[in-house]
C-alpha cells in the first residue's frame, strides 16, 4: 500500500517496485496538496503492481534499456532519422542519463545534461537543441507507455541555446558561383550520371534522398511551358522528408540534360533502355545512391576541378548547398520568394498559405528566371576514355564499377 509522507515541503510517496523493494519517490506536489499526492502515490503503485503481476520483474527499466527499445521501435515503424537520433543517444545522452532509472529522470538532471553539454563547447548549438528534442520524445511517448507519471523536459527559457552555428562564418563561404555550378553540371572529367545528379540539385533544388528516390515515372517532359518533376519519396521510402509531394518545373537547360540522360547515356551505362519505375540516377546495381556515398563522391568531382572544398572551420562544401544555391539565386535573377517556396518547400501553417493554389504556369515562370547552362553548350559530353569504350558498354560496369556503386573517373 502507498503512502505519503512531508520532506522539505514537497509529498514524497514509499512504493514498492517491481521487483518487491520499497522506494520513495517525489509526487512533485507541495504541503498543501495531500490529495493530489495520494491520488499519484495509488496510481504509481497501481502501475508497478501491474508490471509485477504480468511477470515483468527483470528490474527498474533504466534509460538506457528503454532507449534502445525505443529506438529499435522507431526503426521498424521507418523514422528516417533513427541513424542520427542513435548517435546522440550514445554520445551525448547515456553518458549523462543512461544509468539512471526511467521513472526518477527530473527536470534537473534533464537541466543538468543540457548546462554539460554547452559548457564542454565542443557541439553546435543546434546540436544541444537536436539532442534536447529527441530526449523530450523519448520521454513523452515513455509517458504514453505509462513509464513515468510526467515528461522531465520542461527547461525554462534561457537553458536552451538559440539556435545558431557553432562557426559563424561558414554559411558564407558554403556556396557556390553560377561558373562552378555549370562546371559540375558539364564538364567531362566528372562521370555524366554525377552531372545529372548535380543538376538536378542545383537547378531544381532536390535534396539528395529525393534525387536517389527519383524514378523516371515522375518526369513528364509533354508540360508545357516547361516539364515537370513530382517529388513524392525520398531515397525508396514511399515519402518526402515533409511527406508532402511537390511539383517543381524543369528549368531549360535541366530538361536538355534529362533528355540526353534519357536517350543515350542511361542505356549505354545500365545495359538497357530505362522503363518507367527505373531510377533516373541509380548505382550500378541500379539502387538508390547513399548519402554517405554521394558526400565522397562530390568530393572527388570538387577535387577533380579543382575546386574549393572547406567552407570555414568545421565542414566542408556539400551536394546540399547547391540547393541553398539555386534557391540564393533564382531570387536574385528575379523569382518571387513566395512562389519559390512552393517549388522547394511545403507550405507555412498560417491560414494564408493555406489557401494559396499556385498555377503551374506561374511557377514555371519563376523558376524559368534562373539564368544557368552548360559550358560551351554541350550537354553531357563524354571524355575520352568513355567514347573510345563505348563497344563494351553494356558490361564494362561490371568490371570497374567502385565500391560506392559509382562510375569511376577516366581521363580525358
Amino acid at each position: 500500500m502507498a503512502s505519503v509522507y512531508l520532506r522539505g515541503g514537497w509529498w514524497w510517496c514509499r512504493l514498492k517496485d517491481e521487483t518487491g523493494t520499497w522506494i520513495s519517490r517525489t509526487t512533485e506536489f507541495a504541503e498543501g496538496d495531500r490529495r493530489k499526492a495520494q491520488r499519484y502515490a495509488a496510481a504509481a503503485q497501481r502501475k508497478l503492481d501491474e508490471r509485477r503481476l504480468a511477470g515483468d520483474a527483470a528490474g527498474p527499466v533504466t534509460v538506457a534499456a528503454y532507449s534502445e527499445k525505443w529506438l529499435a521501435d522507431r526503426e521498424a515503424r521507418g523514422i528516417r532519422s533513427i541513424r542520427a537520433d542513435r548517435g546522440r543517444f550514445v554520445n551525448y545522452i547515456l553518458p549523462h542519463l543512461g544509468a539512471m532509472r526511467l521513472d526518477e529522470v527530473r527536470p534537473r538532471h534533464v537541466r543538468d545534461m543540457v548546462r554539460a553539454l554547452r559548457q564542454a563547447g565542443k557541439i553546435a548549438p543546434r546540436t544541444v537543441l537536436r539532442v534536447y528534442g529527441v530526449v523530450h520524445t523519448m520521454f513523452r511517448d515513455a509517458l504514453v507507455d505509462e513509464l513515468i507519471e510526467s515528461n522531465p523536459c520542461a527547461l525554462h527559457r534561457g537553458e536552451l541555446p538559440a539556435k545558431v552555428d557553432k562557426d559563424p562564418e561558414w554559411r558564407t563561404s558554403a556556396t557556390y558561383t553560377t561558373r562552378e555550378v555549370e562546371q559540375l553540371i558539364s564538364d567531362a572529367r566528372i562521370p555524366p550520371e554525377r552531372r545529372v545528379q548535380h543538376a538536378l540539385k542545383a537547378i531544381a533544388g532536390l535534396r539528395h534522398g529525393e534525387v536517389a528516390g527519383l524514378r523516371w515515372r515522375h518526369y513528364d517532359p509533354t508540360l508545357e511551358p516547361l516539364g515537370r518533376l513530382v517529388i513524392a519519396t525520398s531515397y525508396d521510402t514511399g515519402r518526402t522528408k515533409t511527406d508532402v509531394t511537390r511539383r517543381v518545373p524543369v528549368h531549360p537547360t535541366l530538361g536538355k540534360i534529362l533528355a540526353a540522360w534519357k536517350l543515350s547515356h542511361w542505356e549505354r551505362i545500365y545495359g538497357r533502355a530505362p522503363g518507367a519505375d527505373d531510377l533516373v540516377v541509380p548505382t550500378r546495381n541500379l539502387t538508390t545512391i547513399d548519402a554517405s556515398d554521394a558526400v565522397h563522391a562530390f568530393k572527388a568531382d570538387l577535387e577533380a576541378l579543382g575546386l574549393r572544398i572547406e567552407a570555414g572551420e568545421h565542414r566542408d562544401r556539400g551536394r546540399h548547398d547547391l540547393r541553398s544555391w539555386f534557391i540564393t539565386t533564382c531570387q536574385e535573377h528575379g523569382a518571387h520568394r513566395d512562389l519559390l517556396r512552393v517549388v522547394t518547400h511545403t507550405s507555412k501553417g498560417d491560414v494564408v498559405s493555406g489557401y494559396t493554389r499556385a498555377q503551374w504556369p506561374a511557377l514555371c515562370a519563376e523558376v524559368g528566371k534562373l539564368r544557368v547552362s552548360t559550358l560551351d553548350g554541350e550537354i553531357l559530353p563524354l571524355a575520352t576514355g568513355f567514347a573510345t569504350a563505348e563497344v563494351k558498354a553494356a558490361n564494362r560496369w561490371r568490371k570497374v564499377v567502385t565500391p560506392m556503386g559509382l562510375e569511376p573517373m577516366f581521363s580525358a
